[in-house]
């Protein structure tokens, strides 16, 4: 996971101003009114425009998984706050879920199905679940989300590399939950950013080894890794943060 500096200033897609803000005002009447069991509009959160967005912003990649999503999927439209119902633990969906944000451009990523549907689905964990926002008339702010809001918050706070395989900086809790819950520690997904790793770190070592007495030879070796460093700071390198890690762990001369 990074940090999607493209979207935090990013203006919403005008679907979202126009016939999303015209859906939640509708949702939040209907709360008022003592409706409970929401519907939602996927051709407003999911419309092209919204799914293209977020697509550019983000880079082509998963938002968990940092994965290319054309690679691996269509690609979800992903709630951080769920719309329909929520889970703290692994009780049975809580519902109404956060109904008004269903269109809310800040509560919305792209992530490929497999971070989203088999792992993230409607999991959103709290600090203390009673500070909840249970409707609109309440303040998101007084909640202490366990989940890294990708735009607000710096992932790589949280979370780093040993190789190829994602940890929680100092056995933090949201770093911990993040990892677990968005699936980005599947083996699969372990042995693709493995790939990714390896030419590198033998290159890394491949130059540290050249002797001094060959120091052509040896800036040859270090341009090319140079290369690969310079790429893992741009927010469009597949698997960025792990190859960030792994240049922190290991600094060039």
């Amino acid at each position: 996971m990074i940090q999607l500096h493209q979207k935090l200033a990013a203006p919403a897609p005008n679907k979202l101003t126009t016939d999303g803000k015209a859906e939640s005002d509708l949702l939040k009447a209907n709360y008022d009114a003592g409706e409970r069991d929401f519907k939602f509009k996927a051709d407003i959160y999911g419309h092209p425009q919204v799914k293209d967005s977020l697509l550019t912003l983000q880079n082509g990649k998963c938002c968990f998984c940092e994965a290319q999503i054309n690679h691996v999927s269509y690609g979800d439209v992903e709630h951080f706050r769920p719309k329909g119902g929520w889970i703290q633990d692994s009780e049975p969906l809580n519902t109404p879920g956060y109904y008004w944000l269903a269109y809310d451009w800040e509560n919305l990523f792209l992530s490929c199905q497999l971070c989203n549907q088999r792992f993230k689905k409607n999991y959103f964990p709290l600090e203390n679940n009673v500070n909840r926002a249970k409707s609109h008339h309440d303040n998101i702010s007084s909640e202490a989300p366990l989940f890294i809001h990708l735009t607000n918050e710096n992932p790589e706070d949280f979370i780093c590399f040993k190789d190829e395989i994602p940890v929680a900086i100092n056995g933090n809790l949201r770093g911990d939950t993040a990892i677990k819950h968005t699936g980005i520690d599947r083996g699969a997904l372990n042995e693709n950013r493995r790939t990714n790793l390896n030419p590198i770190r033998d290159l890394y070592e491949l130059a540290k080894g050249i002797p001094e007495t060959n120091p052509d030879l040896q800036q040859k070796a270090w341009n090319k890794v140079k290369k690969y460093f310079d790429e893992s700071k741009l927010d469009s390198t597949e698997y960025a943060s792990m190859l960030r890690s792994f240049f922190k762990a290991n600094p060039l001369p």
